[in-house]
């Protein structure tokens, strides 16, 4: 049903979850297996243990009973201890938590496991022994102190940071960063001015030099910054396309030369020096946020084809992780913050939005915004759009979009059906054409001429819907301002090009969707004659406007019952019964999400069920946008799945 197309988008996606550290799978849902790269790391707690490295096994014992022989074990557990000595037999470090004071210094949060011996027999104590640790030449860790876990100490203030020492930051918290880098600089007047926004000075003021080289053989590198010096092959190394459409790579013999530390290279063939700002801004996120990250893998710059990797066989049912990955969202975050500060940028949209006239709908307000911001910044439509979705404007999804390299019409949507990264409403003629070689149910729509492609769209061909325009078609006032009830839909999935890289690489009809969306309303569409777009819009429209209501029309739709329901939601009936009853008080986000798995519900309709429960989920909330991505992407995956991905994002699974 929904085959493999197999030619490449590379988009990379306009936003991504700064603070998740697990890789998007790449498998497709058809069950085909991917190989992909993973890097072999050394984590900061082997580092710590390990002989090989910081081997802090033995300083952390000798510390340990230095604490018991002056009595302050005594007085920090509460109790008189009586151990001869502390070793292996009665110690162990089950974790280490790691938090990150500055860009070269971060705690080492010990965790201590101890079989004390005492006046009324053994016992077992759990502690913290906090450490400072530093790579500012070499590595350097000093112990501070030893304290009961039970006292939940606290690190106000501080970044959390990943055991390969990578921080984790909220998307919110990225766009602050970058703000405070512009401060931190001395160039405050950057998130007021754009014309102060220059790339070249704040890497002057943060002591890097900038180096416009030839990287040869660089595997799709744009940009890297050195740390200390190294040798680099340069040389031209590039792929041209020819007038046919065919590639060429020209490379020459390359030379070897010598980087001094503190320098960011651009990488002439992939990268004009003109618009090199944004490669720029990228390696400064990574020089003040990822530098303890480097220096634990004793890398001389970022340059990824240093790193180690093996290859696996992708399983879509296991979450892998990926520094490189992790840190690369963080800094294509940061360096957006940087080329156009969220604050700033968030009013001027708002601005620029408000006073977009004769317009109508919000895509075209936002059209209208961005080729006004796009002219004050100097800056590319695609930058403009992608920070105007960085920063909650869901509807700029409509704007400035192009397909076969034009710009199309502005359109507007209901953006709970455009909440996920992964759907499109926008396609262009050739992946038209390569799906429908490869999707015999999306060729025979095409062919029966029942959708047809406008615009940028493949849409309903009804009247309504299409009309004639210029010898050819245009979408209707009201099909160009509700493209999700007449265009199909379609899903990108994610592609690894090299280590840490991952792009929308394939996409698919939806059909799925579809289907589902057409079991829900077949009795609409059957009993009253309708089409299927209108029947979704009488369905919308003739939603039970209480939760009971809207529950029990759903559940009897998927053949369930409230006996039934019960022993799936591990309840009793009456239980089940008060919870419909006062959904206000018994009804949870969690519950909304199991619901809506067991019945497949389309994002629509859970999102009309969320509503009856008085239930609004807050973007700012990371269980909640997890709660999002799994009604709009897994929302046909089952619970374990859900569940795994919320594990994914270190957050509890779903609770009913």
């Amino acid at each position: 049903m929904n085959r493999e197309y197999t030619a490449r988008i590379h988009q990379i996606p306009d936003t991504e979850d700064c603070a998740a550290d697990s890789i998007p799978s790449p498998v497709t849902r058809t069950g085909i297996k991917k190989k992909i790269l993973v890097p072999e790391l050394v984590s900061m707690t082997k580092y710590l243990f390990s002989s090989d490295y910081g081997n802090m096994r033995l300083e952390l014992y000798t510390y340990l009973n230095k604490q018991l022989k002056t009595g302050n074990l005594s007085r920090t557990v509460g109790f008189k201890v009586y151990n001869k000595i502390i070793n292996k037999e009665v110690c162990n470090f089950p974790d280490v938590i790691f938090w990150k004071i500055d860009r070269e210094n971060f705690y080492s949060d010990v965790e201590v496991k101890l079989l004390l011996q005492s006046s009324e027999g053994n016992k077992e104590w759990n502690g913290v022994i906090e450490c400072w640790c530093s790579f500012e030449e070499q590595f350097n860790c000093t112990i501070e102190c030893l304290y009961d876990r039970s006292d939940d100490k606290h690190r106000n203030g501080l970044e959390r940071l990943s055991p390969f020492l990578v921080p984790y930051c909220t998307n919110k918290r990225m766009d602050e960063i970058a703000e405070e880098i512009w401060v931190k600089y001395g160039m405050p007047e950057a998130l007021v001015f754009p014309n102060e926004r220059s790339a070249y000075e704040l890497a002057r003021r943060m002591g890097l030099d900038i180096q416009y080289l030839p990287v040869y053989d660089h595997n799709g590198i744009d940009s890297m910054i050195v740390f200390e010096d190294t040798m680099m092959k340069i040389g031209t190394d590039k792929t041209e396309i020819r007038a046919d459409g065919t590639k060429e790579r020209i490379t020459e013999t390359p030379e070897t030369v010598s980087i001094p530390a503190k320098t960011i290279i651009v990488n002439t063939n992939v990268v004009k020096r003109g618009y090199s700002s944004f490669n720029i801004f990228h390696e400064c996120i990574h020089y003040e946020l990822h530098y303890a990250f480097f220096r634990l893998q004793s890398m001389p710059c970022n340059d990824v084809r240093l790193v180690k990797t093996i290859e696996i066989i992708a399983d879509e049912t296991k979450k892998y992780t990926d520094p490189i990955y992790f840190m690369e969202k963080q800094v294509n975050r940061g360096a957006y913050g940087l080329m156009m500060p969220a604050t700033d940028t968030a009013a001027m949209i708002v601005k620029e939005r408000d006073k977009a006239e004769n317009c109508r709908h919000d895509g075209e307000r936002y059209e209208t915004a961005g080729k006004a911001m796009a002219k004050t910044l100097g800056l590319a439509h695609f930058r403009i759009r992608a920070r105007m979705i960085q920063l909650g404007f869901i509807e700029a999804k409509g704007a400035l979009n192009y397909a076969d390299k034009f710009l199309i019409q502005p359109f507007a949507f209901d953006i709970e059906s455009w909440k996920s990264e992964e759907h499109t409403f926008v396609i262009d003629r050739k992946t038209v054409t390569a799906l429908c070689r490869t999707n015999e149910e999306l060729a025979a729509l095409m062919k029966e001429r029942k959708y047809i492609y406008v615009d940028g769209h493949i849409v309903r061909n009804l009247p309504k819907y299409v009309i004639p325009w210029n010898n050819g078609t245009v979408l209707s006032d009201w099909a160009n301002s509700h493209v999700d009830d007449c265009c199909l839909r379609f899903v990108r999935q994610y592609e690894q090009t090299r280590l840490g890289t991952y792009v929308f690489g394939r996409m698919y009809y939806d059909a799925e969707y579809v289907k589902r969306t057409l079991f829900y309303l077949e009795d609409m569409i059957n009993r009253q004659h309708l089409d299927e777009i209108d029947a979704k819009i009488e369905y919308k429209h003739n939603f039970p406007r209480t939760f009971i209501e809207a529950f029990d029309m759903l559940m009897r739709k998927n053949g369930e019952t409230r006996e039934s329901m019960a022993e799936k939601l591990n309840t009793s009936v009456r239980s089940l019964r008060e919870w419909l009853t006062e959904p206000e008080k018994k009804i949870t986000a969690d519950l909304i999400v199991v619901v809506s798995l067991l019945w497949q519900l389309p994002d629509w309709i859970s999102s009309l069920l969320m509503e009856r429960a008085c239930i609004h989920l807050n973007e700012y909330d990371r269980r909640h946008q997890a709660f999002s991505h799994i009604l709009h992407v897994l929302w046909d995956r089952g619970i374990e799945e859900a569940n795994s991905y919320l594990e994914s994002m270190r957050l509890e699974p779903l609770n009913f």
